[in-house]
């Protein structure tokens, strides 16, 4: 946040100040009092477990500036030596959230607002390396993209930013309204329409109902931007998007012929993609330093992107060249030492994303074997097994030469693999640590090893045990 004081804070919250002097000044947020800092303002999360209010005197300790309460009393008490400026408010979160709102509407700046089942965070990370061709831009740092997440992420865009780029992600109804608002976006861009949440939300109809949510908060003349290959949002697909076409400019990206911007010839070049972009100003054929076709759609999001606010695509296309990727999401790491090299996309899974990781896994070179480490996914309701045997089974029609499963879920991944492809190697493990010591035995050198899982399950901690190795 900049220049902003406690008493402003109060005023655009709707709260007031019990005590501390008014004029002192806030410089960031933090809901986590272990990491609060000189400055901050600390917002105490009423969570299912843990109230955050019982942590304000460890925050004022480390030197919060400021706190919100909606309990004053155990509040001041619990403040120990220190004291804050304590801000009285209704709820925590809606202040937070109003919070949010009121920093972002200090900002003239186009924002472009990100959802969808899969592929969040690289379609944003994309997005933003392709509008960094015009405009000095922010994105989301890491996963903020909650109801907590982004009106932090809002806080923290100062004004030397030229245009933003929001991630904004829902597991529950009415979240994406809430969260959409206060972002208030200039362009929406849906990915696709999957299953995860789907234990929450109940079918994919629901999920397309509350990720169309993002609408909420688009301008009146902003844009929609739809991947045009999903079955649920594709232009002839009778469902409800189409009021929101008739409200707003709505563009398709994908492989289809009837898609705005379309990719035509896409295919491996190197460790990257090659791909010809046809769209409303011509053709141009662009080139990805990242693998797989999922890749290509996220560029295109991207493409689309900087052509509605006005960035030569083929400055835009040029940005791209030089993608990093996101780390934990098909992050390709080499391991000179060990001989072997590795795709990380162990942040998250669901039987899309999983599908879209064999396709990247099947296209990339290895001098050895193709080993696939899969654990369970979490959160995809009464279909839970069927969609891990179905997961298997595709996986199996891959040249994957080892299947290693981790977890009780993860068994079905690997009956599905052994019923589609008998003489598939699959070794299956209770936990992370007993496939750790597998593969710490039976790796060999030129190995290509593919990590995949929901996070909870926490595989990334095996490939950076072997970052400490390099």
């Amino acid at each position: 946040m900049e220049h902003i004081t406690a008493a402003q804070i109060a005023r655009a919250v709707g709260g007031r100040i019990l005590c501390g002097d008014g004029e002192t000044p806030v410089l960031d947020i933090c809901t986590d009092s272990r990491k609060a800092k000189p400055g901050d303002l600390y917002v105490p999360i009423l969570g299912a477990r843990v109230d955050g209010h019982a942590f304000i005197g460890s925050a004022a300790e480390q030197g919060a500036a400021a706190v919100f309460t909606s309990q004053p009393i155990l509040a001041e008490q619990s403040a120990g030596g220190k004291k804050p400026v304590f801000i009285q408010v209704e709820d925590t979160l809606q202040a937070l959230q109003a919070l949010g709102g009121f920093c972002r509407g200090q900002l003239a700046i186009p924002f472009v607002g990100v959802t969808g089942s899969v592929g969040k965070t690289s379609t944003r990370a994309m997005i933003a390396a392709a509008l960094s061709a015009g405009f000095h831009t922010f994105q989301t740092e890491g996963n903020a993209n909650s109801q907590v997440g982004v009106p932090i992420t809002l806080s923290r865009i100062h004004r030397e930013y030229e245009a933003a780029v929001i991630e904004l992600g829902m597991s529950e109804p009415g979240e994406m309204t809430r969260i959409a608002s206060i972002a208030g976006l200039n362009a929406a861009v849906i990915t696709n329409i999957g299953i995860s949440h789907i234990e929450q939300l109940g079918s994919q109809a629901g999920i397309l109902r509350e990720k169309l949510h993002i609408t909420d908060g688009l301008a009146d003349g902003g844009v929609l931007i739809l991947n045009g290959d999903d079955e649920l949002l594709y232009p002839g697909a009778q469902t409800d998007w189409k009021a929101c076409q008739e409200k707003y400019r709505t563009l398709y990206y994908g492989f289809g012929d009837h898609n705005t911007y379309q990719a035509g010839e896409a295919e491996p070049e190197g460790e990257g993609m090659r791909f010809t972009l046809c769209y409303p100003g011509g053709t141009l054929c662009v080139h990805l330093p990242v693998m797989g076709e999922h890749h290509v759609r996220n560029a295109l999001a991207a493409l689309a992107c900087a052509d509605v606010f006005g960035i030569p695509v083929s400055d835009a296309a040029a940005a791209l060249r030089d993608f990093q990727g996101v780390p934990h999401r098909q992050e390709r790491v080499e391991f000179p030492v060990l001989g072997i090299s590795v795709i990380d996309d162990s942040y998250n899974a669901s039987p899309d994303s999983m599908r879209a990781a064999f396709s990247t896994l099947a296209m990339t070179k290895s001098r050895g074997r193709k080993i696939a480490v899969l654990a369970d996914m979490w959160e995809l309701g009464e279909k839970t097994r069927r969609y891990h045997y179905e997961t298997g089974q595709a996986l199996a029609r891959t040249d994957t030469d080892v299947l290693v499963t981790v977890g009780e879920l993860a068994l079905e991944i690997a009956a599905g693999a052994a019923k589609e492809r008998p003489d598939l190697l699959i070794h299956s493990f209770a936990d992370r640590s007993e496939a750790a010591r597998w593969l710490e035995q039976n790796r060999e050198p030129g190995d290509l090893i593919l990590f995949k899982g929901s996070n909870g399950m926490r595989l990334f901690e095996i490939v950076e045990a072997w970052r400490n190795k390099r």
